[in-house]
């Protein structure tokens, strides 16, 4: 009986060894596709960030041009007003210094 159960034992070391050595295997390989897959997933994450960036960049530049222009052609019909209507422009002038100065008091 003592046979038996050394042998028995020792089988069971084997068998423990052995679902060791595969339980690492099965680790390592599920550890190397998780980290492949978390890779691939910050590579998607990456595209997208840079997408979106490129899109802002291209919506900002594009509000840009429209603060510009419309700045450009604010100017250009103050001009054309202060040439045609000159007191009627320093009149709308002082009316919008008047406003803006009561509001700054407040």
């Amino acid at each position: 009986m003592p046979k038996r159960t050394a042998g028995g034992i020792e089988a069971l070391k084997s068998d423990v060894a052995r679902l060791t050595d595969q339980l690492a295997s099965v680790v390592d390989t599920t550890k190397d596709e998780a980290i492949d897959e978390v890779r691939a997933q910050m590579q998607r994450v990456k595209r997208t960030i840079d997408g979106l960036l490129s899109e802002a960049s291209d919506r900002g530049q594009e509000a840009a041009e429209a603060v510009r222009d419309v700045a450009e052609d604010f100017s250009e019909t103050l001009e054309e007003s202060m040439r045609r209507r000159p007191l009627v422009t320093l009149a709308l002038a002082v009316c919008l210094g008047f406003i803006c100065g009561a509001a700054w008091r407040r």
